[in-house]
């Protein structure tokens, strides 16, 4: 915790500090006691060995002797506070620096320039409590206490600073967001201003007040605002995958959004071309990451770069090896209109998930519409004993209908006797193909007494 000047206070009054009868004695300038002079001697021995508690004892010991509005009193609070600093005990500090504050308002006892430190460090130390704590009442009075030291610091510094908009704009947008629930779009819109008005206070403003101006647009949902910040932030900070993240996110955000198949196509382009930026520089590259482009492709109508990508993944592990990759290869290359090469993906993707049943009747069903009835009518048999099936039933109706077509009508009798123990097969569709088995027996029967 720090201020812009505010910088080892005991440090500098144990240079200026000197005995009360060797200074010359002027109605203007206040005067510390001939007790408290011979006592700084001491406390600078404790404090340069670092017996911070033995020192803080001496002060409290002196506080309590010094009179209510003394010289003395200010210089023992503004030492104390110090030394509070130094050890980080923040919410201690606070004290003895708004005494300082009181005292500092006779002539004499605190330069303009302090003073005004000393509120902006008020300000931050009382939204460092408000960050620190978890009670909703307690946080809401810290930082109306920070504001209110940081309106009274304002006041007194009419240039705006750099290091004062980016607290501003920080303060505010905790204000803002202290109930997630409940937004305050007015200390919302400040803490956007603030930032924004830090902006052409230096050469390179850093990236906590994009940040800042950033968070504000994706509280009030303006996408497409927030993607020119994330972009300029990408570009300055290109390591930085959060940012990567956060950009395609809201082109996808966008996309979804959109009016038209048009509009959603451009910014999901735009999602697609961000992945790649940040996959080109390392990042973003995880399977689930991988799959994101995939999806974009697919979504883009772009199956041969989607086909390549999902070859790829599949067989380096880039992507998961999982039934929905496989089943998108297969469905890329219909898309394609390369019925073949679907067929011998998911060949590969039964040998690759052996356990999977679906996989076999998707495949069952890929062969069967290349009019390869024998082959699907075992894939089918495979994927009732392997199990797994989204809808059982209909797996076994459909392996009952290859065994009909083989004329196999025992078995296929079999089959759709099984199939009707599951809720998934609709009753009319049993009877009618019992029905068929039926008729094709009894013409077989009356084929076989006639010859």
């Amino acid at each position: 915790m720090a201020s812009p000047r505010y910088t080892l206070i005991f440090a500098a009054l144990l240079v200026l500090v000197a005995p009360a009868s060797m200074r010359a004695q002027t109605p203007a300038t206040p005067q510390i006691s001939e007790a408290l002079s011979a006592e700084f001697g001491k406390l600078r021995e404790l404090t340069e060995a670092q017996s911070y508690a033995t020192a803080l004892v001496s002060i409290d010991r002196l506080l309590g002797v010094a009179p209510a509005d003394s010289y003395d009193r200010i210089l023992l609070s503004q030492v104390k506070a110090q030394i509070l600093l130094s050890q980080g005990k923040y919410a201690d500090s606070i004290s003895p620096f708004e005494e300082v504050l009181r005292l500092a308002e006779r002539p004499g006892y605190l330069s303009a320039a302090a003073q005004t430190d000393t509120l902006f460090l008020l300000a931050q130390l009382y939204q460092q409590q408000a960050s620190e704590s978890k009670d909703l009442a307690v946080q809401r009075k810290m930082l109306a206490s920070a504001a209110t030291y940081l309106n009274r610091w304002q006041a007194r510094t009419p240039n705006p600073t750099p290091a004062g908009q980016l607290f501003a704009a920080s303060l505010y947008y905790q204000q803002s967001t202290l109930v997630p629930e409940k937004i305050d779009s007015t200390l919302l819109a400040s803490s956007r201003a603030a930032a924004e008005a830090g902006l052409p206070l230096q050469l390179k403003p850093p990236a906590s007040l994009y940040v800042l101006i950033l968070a504000t647009l994706q509280q009030s949902e303006k996408h497409l605002e927030s993607t020119d910040i994330l972009e300029l932030l990408v570009e300055q900070n290109p390591a930085n995958s959060s940012y990567w993240q956060q950009l395609s996110a809201t082109y996808l955000a966008l996309a979804g959004a959109a009016k038209n198949e048009r509009e959603a196509d451009r910014y999901n382009l735009r999602a697609l071309l961000t992945l790649e930026r940040a996959q080109a520089r390392g990042f973003l590259v995880s399977p689930k990451e991988n799959f994101n482009v995939v999806a974009l492709y697919l979504g883009l109508r772009q199956f041969d770069p989607a086909i390549a990508l999902l070859e790829k993944g599949l067989s380096d592990g880039t992507l998961e090896n999982t039934r929905r990759n496989w089943e998108l290869l297969a469905n890329s290359y219909q898309q394609s209109q390369r019925e073949t090469e679907a067929i011998a993906a998911l060949e590969k993707a039964v040998v690759r998930l052996p356990e999977d049943g679906q996989l076999e009747f998707s495949l069952a069903q890929l062969l069967y519409g290349r009019t390869r009835v024998a082959d699907a009518r075992r894939h089918l048999g495979f994927a009732v004993k392997k199990g797994h099936l989204d809808k059982p039933g209909q797996t076994r109706l459909f392996l009952a209908y290859t065994a009909f077509e083989l004329q196999d009508y025992a078995d296929a009798a079999a089959k759709a006797g099984e199939a009707a123990n599951f809720d998934d097969v609709k009753k009319d569709d049993l009877v009618r193909l019992k029905k068929a088995i039926d008729d094709a027996l009894r013409t077989r029967v009356s084929a076989t007494s006639k010859s």
